[in-house]
């Protein structure tokens, strides 16, 4: 297992490329992904291939593999199936160590397509060689700027590792991230998994120094017990996080013919995913959400929460929701109650959720928070509504834009959130307790520059755009704590 580990750091690290499929029409895909390889910043040699150009994009162009003069980590291969045989063959003789297979026409056309893909595979395994694909995207690698692949988009690094069947939902899955403020440590679009396959990936990711969580979205599985022997593997030491397509008879007959995978039960599989660890989400933007926040929240030691919001309608929604995750609203002892009561107005009516009333002078929750999370009643926090300031004045449906604003008024509220944020950002890390922090306008601070919210996002902490997202999210990592206390954690 180790040294298949080891061969595929070739595909995320390599030395030198070769391009075979390589072209000057960048309208083609040898032409998109080349160039996207070219302008990353990938700082290693390009060698692009192609038998009738002479050069391709300021590169001097070879005939075949064989004809580079320097040692070839890593092939793409844009070029169509029927010629996949020879040219792996190809890189056999010159040592290539990984081939990444952008090319489509295999397995997922049938019998005829299996056919070809089995007999490329079976030439690269005898020739010592790796194959990710076909029929992917490619791979991204930020912290190398390793960028081959069909997206112009280059996500930042970052510690979450994707692995998808899909390439437009493994460049999906990575923009959403981005647009929470969370980057990747590698991409892959693994396409029909002919070679390489998912307990490769899992095992990969679980020993990737760069990868703190490992996000899949999947659609088929050829060998199940294998996957989940490598899944609770990877889970006993880092999360994973799993969007899995194919859960209705159409959706299985739609993957079928998009990559060649069987999907099975969906009950079943779900069933075997939490016996292995695995936090399997229904939607990609869950997933995404999920993801960051487990590399960036500590998880809880239990079910019990607090829940702090600037309207008791929040409150009303963030307590059903929690209570439907199973987690315990808990009821707050009398010397937790005194001691809000004491920065609170005095209609306050002492609850969890704790409801700061509409209480403009009295205390925010920056202010409540470090009683509850000191008080030992509870194992996390979660607050509502922040930068509201945002979500009242935004560019969206108003001419103001509450960032160029001279309204005093306004750039004191502005600054305000700033200051909250700043302090937000340190109890996310203050107490070792997770600290939930949710906002209208999630999904636009990255985007739109919100300051306060960039406050903490900046410091790699989630906003969450909903209250149940954010509970969801609480309530998973719980199971995992749980999971993890149950089969303690991997040492092999």
């Amino acid at each position: 297992m180790l040294s298949r580990i080891e061969a595929m750091e070739s595909f995320f690290s390599p030395r030198s490329v070769a391009f075979v499929g390589a072209s000057n029409n960048k309208q083609k895909w040898g032409g998109i992904v080349f160039r996207n390889l070219r302008v990353g910043g990938y700082a290693g040699d390009i060698y692009p291939v192609n038998p009738k150009e002479a050069e391709v994009q300021g590169h001097k162009a070879y005939t075949n593999v064989s004809a580079i003069p320097g040692d070839v980590d890593l092939a793409i291969f844009t070029i169509p199936a029927k010629l996949m045989v020879d040219t792996i063959s190809d890189c056999v003789s010159k040592g290539v160590k990984a081939g990444l297979v952008i090319s489509a026409g295999f397995a997922e056309l049938g019998d005829e397509g299996r056919a070809m893909q089995a007999e490329m595979v079976q030439t690269a395994r005898d020739g010592g060689m790796v194959l990710i694909g076909p029929n992917g995207q490619g791979i991204a690698v930020p912290r190398t700027k390793l960028y081959p692949w069909m997206p112009a988009f280059m996500p930042d690094a970052g510690g979450i590792g994707i692995a998808s069947q899909s390439g437009s939902i493994a460049t999906t899955l990575s923009q959403r991230l981005a647009e929470f403020g969370f980057g990747c440590s590698k991409v892959v679009s693994a396409g029909n998994c002919s070679d390489i396959g998912w307990p490769d990936y899992l095992d990969y990711f679980r020993e990737d120094p760069d990868t703190n969580v490992i996000l899949l979205h999947i659609e088929g599985l050829e060998n199940g017990q294998e996957f989940f022997r490598a899944a609770k593997r990877a889970s006993l030491v880092k999360p994973v996080v799993i969007v899995k397509a194919g859960r209705t008879q159409v959706g299985m007959s739609a993957a079928a013919t998009h990559t060649g995978a069987l999907a099975g039960s969906d009950r079943v599989f779900s069933a075997a995913c939490k016996q292995a660890g695995i936090i399997r989400m229904d939607k990609m933007e869950e997933a995404v959400i999920m993801a960051a926040s487990l590399v960036s929240t500590p998880l809880p030691a239990g079910r019990r929460v607090a829940i702090v919001t600037g309207g008791g309608g929040f409150g009303v929604i963030a307590a059903d929701a929690a209570a439907q995750a199973g987690l315990d609203v808990v009821q707050l002892a009398e010397d937790t109650i005194q001691k809000l009561r004491a920065i609170l107005p005095s209609w306050w009516a002492p609850n969890n959720p704790v409801d700061l009333v509409a209480g403009l002078g009295y205390a925010d929750a920056v202010d409540l928070i470090p009683i509850l999370m000191q008080s030992g009643e509870v194992d996390g926090v979660i607050s509502l509504g922040m930068g509201w300031i945002y979500s009242m004045l935004d560019p969206v449906n108003s001419e103001r834009d509450v960032r160029k604003s001279d309204n005093k008024v306004i750039q004191m509220l502005v600054q305000r959130d700033v200051d909250h944020g700043k302090r937000m950002a340190e109890y996310c890390r203050q107490w070792g307790k997770p600290l939930l922090v949710t906002s209208n306008v999630a999904r636009l601070a990255v985007r739109r520059g919100y300051s306060g919210l960039l406050e903490i996002i900046g410091k790699k902490f989630v906003v969450y755009p909903t209250i149940e997202e954010a509970v969801r999210a609480y309530a998973a990592m719980v199971d995992r704590q749980e999971f993890l206390e149950k089969n303690g954690r991997w040492n092999g």
